[in-house]
């Protein structure tokens, strides 16, 4: 009896030895299919507008990091078609890395040649999910200078962009930055007749 349980007990271990080397082959054998936009954006707010294009012949790039090291472990490269898209195939499963995708060199560098900030953050793991296929936030290039228009179709959205020569920051800072405003209180006011005499 002892024997016989000894064998189960050994089948059940080359079982699950087995399986766990399936796994692993089976994350080295994922395949995904990685799917995006590349648009210009002539105003400047790196989000797509009825002004955006969507870019043909934009070069993109997959790379994925170590969470720990930042180090590259796994790039593709590739090429946005017609309308703007592209599809990138990545292997292997990248669990431990942080993978996006961002653009590269634009097909119109002298008029939309700027790289925006963002990029495109995708999971190449085994999710639950049926699908191997990542869809990717649209990526693009900026205008040096905005449209003329891009200040009616931002209005149109209730975005109202700061008049340049009012920019905040390219103003001098205020005397005594650091401290509370003060702010006189109205004439007869109570907060007039509480207010502290000055040094």
């Amino acid at each position: 009896m002892a024997k016989v349980v000894a064998l189960v007990a050994y089948a059940l271990c080359l079982l699950a030895l087995s399986g766990f080397a399936s796994a692993a082959d089976n994350k080295k054998d994922s395949k995904f299919t990685i799917e995006g936009k590349v648009y210009c954006d002539p105003c400047r707010v790196q989000f797509v507008t009825k002004l955006s294009q969507f870019l043909e012949g934009a070069d993109v790039v997959l790379l994925c990091k170590n969470v720990e090291t930042g180090n590259v472990t796994y790039s593709v490269n590739g090429k946005s078609g017609k309308d703007g898209s592209y599809t990138l195939k990545a292997e292997g499963d990248h669990g431990n890395d942080v993978c996006e995708v961002k653009v590269a060199t634009s097909p119109q560098p002298d008029t939309c040649g700027e790289a925006m900030d963002e990029t495109a953050l995708v999971t190449l793991t085994d999710i639950e999910s049926n699908s191997d296929i990542r869809y990717a936030n649209y990526i693009g290039f900026m205008k040096k200078d905005p449209d003329a228009e891009c200040t009616k179709v931002l209005e149109e959205l209730g975005i109202y962009p700061n008049d340049p020569d009012e920019d905040v920051a390219a103003q001098d800072p205020p005397p005594n930055e650091g401290s509370a405003p003060v702010i006189p209180a109205p004439e007869g006011s109570v907060l007039e007749e509480l207010a502290l005499p000055e040094d």
